[in-house]
């Protein structure tokens, strides 16, 4: 695998730990409230879907929305060290290229 594909790869995976936990409790709010249920956080409310109550389930997710306030901050720690590697692998490949133009060789 290229470096570049690595790295795109990375910040994806950095970016679902960031937004992940928001991510989960937005789309689960969303499919209960297409199936015309309505989600609290306060209490577990109905919802029938095929029959089958989901209400604890959307309850739950509708909790994942608090590991926000820790996935964040780490996805922003991870993005900075992503970030501080790229400028080094960028700045390499820089310098290996001037040196290569310099001295007459192709890439």
């Amino acid at each position: 695998m290229r470096t570049r594909s690595s790295m795109l790869l990375l910040l994806i995976a950095i970016a679902l730990i960031a937004f992940g936990p928001a991510l989960i409790a937005i789309v689960s709010q969303s499919i209960a409230e297409g199936f015309g249920c309505e989600v609290d956080l306060d209490r577990v409310n109905p919802c029938v879907i095929g029959g089958t109550d989901y209400g604890d389930t959307f309850y739950n997710l509708g909790f994942a929305i608090w590991y926000s306030y820790l996935s964040l901050p780490a996805g922003g720690v991870l993005f900075a060290v992503w970030l501080v590697a790229a400028l080094a692998m960028l700045g390499a490949y820089a310098m290996r290229r001037r040196r290569a133009r310099l001295s007459g060789e192709a890439l």
